[in-house]
């Protein structure tokens, strides 16, 4: 499991991906081995066989370790060049996060706005009391 310690404060290269369900990410380089963080929409929650208890809402996986954990952001902030997430505490063990983590972008504006419309989606899709409290993108 990553630890605090291994969380990079800058992140230089952001994505997304919907060719099965959405996916957006931000990661410290273009390397492929480098730290990154995805933040994947929940998938068919309204469909017609439903999802289990737990896993109905968007989640979140940090790599390395492929560490996953659904729901659990409390908040999210986008401000000029910074993300500020803040976590619930059991997310955060999960994940080897601090609870409040800020990244700083150092990323094309484009990337950026990809970014924060990525967000917006992945933090608000499945169950709406797992959505953040705060959520600025």
């Amino acid at each position: 499991m990553p630890g605090e310690d291994s969380v990079p404060r800058v992140l230089r290269d952001a994505g997304e991906d919907d060719s099965g369900g959405y996916v957006v990410g931000v990661r410290e380089s273009t390397d492929p081995e480098s730290w990154s963080m995805l933040f994947m929409e929940c998938y068919d929650a309204g469909g017609e066989h439903g999802i289990d208890p737990g896993m109905d809402s968007y989640c979140l996986v940090v790599d390395p370790g492929q560490v996953t954990c659904y729901g659990g952001v409390r908040e999210c902030e986008i401000n000029g060049s910074e993300l500020r997430l803040v976590l619930a505490e059991d997310a955060a063990a999960t994940l080897g996060l601090p609870i409040e983590q800020c990244f700083v972008l150092d990323l094309p504006a484009q990337q950026i706005g990809l970014l924060s419309r990525g967000l917006r989606r992945v933090l608000t899709s499945g169950r709406h009391d797992l959505a953040p409290q705060r959520l600025v993108v």
